[in-house]
């Protein structure tokens, strides 16, 4: 998406860095505002990706244009990612005003497609990043749909909990978790790889099937699982990993699922 021009030159000095929180905030108050109007709830605040957007706004003052990516830098998604914030969805708004931060929003929100990242239901996150430079505001916001938070362990409980609820709505007993600590390796691994495997889970011994998935929720088991899991089942074995990967640039849970 482009971004909306003030009107005359800003001059930008490397080593001015200034961020102005109060416009930062002034900004998300004005998209929440926005969103309100719409019957659509407020977008939470995550420093993370403030972070991500502070970031971006210099490198626009720095290359004194307006811009989504400048030569060296990552994508929007994987600049938010590599802040530790997992997201299945990101969208970015940038803008320089010489007017101030209502002048910024009210620019934005007169152009479709900056309005429409503003008034877009399938976000829940924003960061506002905005450097000053005089009377210049350059100003990012970046959007995002973060993921529910989980460590690995807590990931492959809840795993292992859609297993048992899946299990009882079939009509059998929920498998015993078994503990196979080589299966959060194999998960990791997979994410490195960017592929799905499952050859060396097959190898451990008393191994009877495998499933390997990728998730954005844990809990949302895969269509396989009809063909792995059974009432003959009896223990399982779970290994999970979040991490991003190329395909997956805001990061997703790698899943290796042993039966038993």
């Amino acid at each position: 998406m482009q971004g909306t021009v003030g009107d005359r030159e800003p001059s930008w000095q490397a080593g001015s860095t200034s961020f102005d929180a109060k416009a930062e905030a002034e900004l998300v108050t004005l998209i929440n505002g926005a969103r309100s109007q719409y019957g659509l709830p407020p977008l939470m605040v995550d420093q993370r990706m403030t972070e991500a957007a502070r970031k971006h706004s210099v490198l626009m003052a720095e290359h004194a244009a307006i811009g989504h990516r400048f030569e060296g830098e990552p994508a929007v998604q994987t600049r938010i990612s590599s802040e530790g914030l997992p997201a299945d969805s990101v969208s970015e708004n940038v803008a320089l005003s010489n007017r101030g931060a209502a002048a910024a929003h009210d620019g934005l929100m007169h152009s479709p497609p900056h309005r429409s990242a503003i008034l877009s239901a399938q976000y829940n996150t924003v960061g506002v990043g905005v450097l000053r430079d005089g009377d210049d505001l350059w100003v990012t916001e970046d959007f995002a749909h973060k993921l529910r938070e989980m460590s690995n362990p807590e990931a492959e409980a809840a795993v292992q909990a859609a297993i048992a609820h899946y299990a009882r709505s079939r009509g059998f007993s929920a498998p015993s978790r078994k503990t196979e600590l080589r299966l959060r390796a194999m998960a990791c691994s997979m994410a490195a790889k960017d592929r799905l495997e499952s050859e060396d889970a097959l190898r451990l011994t008393g191994a009877q099937g495998v499933l390997v998935w990728t998730a954005t929720d844990p809990a949302d088991l895969p269509k396989g699982m009809s063909q792995t899991l059974s009432r003959n089942t009896s223990q399982d074995a779970l290994g999970a990993c979040f991490a991003p990967s190329k395909s997956h640039p805001g990061g997703v849970y790698w899943i290796v699922m042993v039966t038993y």
